[in-house]
């Protein structure tokens, strides 16, 4: 994955979503891959994204813009999948 630029920002997004923003950004500098730390704190991140009204489509969106691949992206679709249903999608 590419660093993101230095000037980035998360235009159009509210403190509480830019913060969920950096920290599922932080831990996608792995892909998403599955493992105890992603395990401990995706399900979580993504509840309080949630919450704040920041849909896995936006998230997406944002992470797409600051270089995470659409296969990385697929991670996320099953960490909702985790988060959702209990269950770690395909």
């Amino acid at each position: 994955m590419t660093p993101p630029p230095a000037n980035l920002s998360w235009i159009g997004f509210t403190k509480d979503q830019h913060d969920l923003l950096e920290s599922l950004h932080l831990i996608g500098n792995n892909g998403w891959d599955r493992n105890g730390q992603t395990d401990e704190m995706m399900p979580g991140l993504l509840d309080r994204a949630a919450a704040e009204g920041l849909s896995l489509a936006r998230i997406k969106e944002a992470m797409l813009a600051v270089g995470h691949t659409r296969d990385e992206l697929h991670q996320l679709d099953r960490w909702e999948s985790k988060r959702t249903t209990g269950r770690f999608g395909r």
